[in-house]
């Protein structure tokens, strides 16, 4: 799925999955924004680095994209998050106690990763105040920034998947602040979960579990070539009842298993911040399976909604909104990127 019909000088988010890479260009004047340019690219199974490089350069020359930048994001269980209270001190003093703190909270070598944090701000009556902390093995970051320079082009800005998920949502959605929302994605290879209170995270969780789990159980119950079991997942030959009787049944045990993991996550959140999860936002491409919503809605005794992250953004003349429409939900991560200066 590809749109675009001319160069603009848009801010490019780039979304490199291992299921498909998603690009979006947003050109932002004043408090306008318009989306330009997208496009979705399946990435066939086990392409290497040097097949990355050449389908990331034909997912941009298709819309006639030519970035010398761009926006990324990484995940996966090479970056870790952890959210700690410090004692309330300046950023100079966070940033040379970091090391140190880090090594406290990360199961990686501190030597063998790439540290960032943000302040989120003072906890009441405590003396402490709140820091998101990440960090990224080296090696991976190094990777995917080489894999970007091949192409002559450099890297911008480098998020992490949930959170620009989290930034397309909060940039056209009021949250009230003192309830709590969670936001889940799910992606081909794992679930990235996000619980808020207002605009302010404060619970991060990767899932190792998504859309390849459905096809592997698909192809497994029906003894069926991956490929059939994608296009099943799909619905797609869906034409015998015990067909979709096993389609059905394999995709609701994989939602179970993740359904177990996110309501561990929610104990664990509602139990140390004394709140109940109000909503849940759901975005990623996974989502497009058929009763997905109010199978996750029965399960979690919360309500689950998909929203579209192109909604509050506006749209080139030579775009077509329905076919946005269709692939918007695959769109969030490369969105939010896109929305970073």
């Amino acid at each position: 799925m590809l749109n675009s019909r001319k160069k603009d000088n848009g801010t490019v988010g780039l979304d490199i999955g291992k299921y498909s890479i998603k690009v979006v260009s947003l050109l932002k004047e004043s408090n306008k924004k318009t989306l330009t340019a997208y496009n979705v690219k399946k990435v066939p199974a086990g392409k290497s680095i040097q097949e990355q490089e050449a389908l990331i350069k034909e997912a941009l020359s298709e819309i006639d994209l030519h970035p010398r930048d761009v926006n990324l994001s990484i995940s996966g269980l090479d970056v870790i998050v952890r959210f700690i209270n410090f004692p309330k001190m300046t950023r100079e003093q966070l940033d040379n106690a970091l090391v140190f703190e880090a090594e406290k909270h990360i199961p990686f070598n501190v030597n063998d990763v790439i540290l960032d944090s943000i302040i989120l701000g003072d906890l009441p009556d405590t003396g402490q105040m709140r820091v998101l902390l990440a960090a990224a093995k080296k090696e991976m970051v190094n990777s995917k920034v080489k894999l970007i320079e091949s192409l002559n082009m450099s890297v911008n800005v480098m998020d992490i998947d949930i959170f620009a998920v989290f930034n397309a949502f909060t940039a056209g959605n009021k949250l009230q602040p003192d309830k709590a929302n969670a936001f889940l994605d799910i992606g081909h290879t794992q679930t990235d979960l996000l619980i808020a209170i207002g605009e302010n995270p404060y619970f991060m969780r990767q899932i190792q579990i998504g859309g390849k789990d459905i096809t592997s159980a698909i192809a497994k119950q029906l003894a069926v070539p991956v490929e059939k079991a994608e296009e099943y997942k799909h619905g797609i030959g869906l034409d015998k009842k015990e067909v979709i009787e096993a389609v059905d049944s394999s995709i609701a045990k994989v939602f179970d298993d993740m359904v177990k993991e996110i309501h561990l996550s929610f104990n664990y959140f509602e139990s140390n911040c004394n709140l109940e999860v109000d909503e849940i936002f759901c975005s990623g491409g996974a989502i497009s399976q058929p009763r997905a919503m109010e199978y996750f809605s029965k399960q979690l005794g919360t309500p689950v909604k998909k929203w579209n992250p192109i909604d509050e953004i506006g749209i080139a003349e030579t775009l077509s909104k329905t076919d946005i429409d269709s692939v918007a939900s695959s769109l969030a991560v490369s969105v939010g990127l896109a929305l970073r200066d």
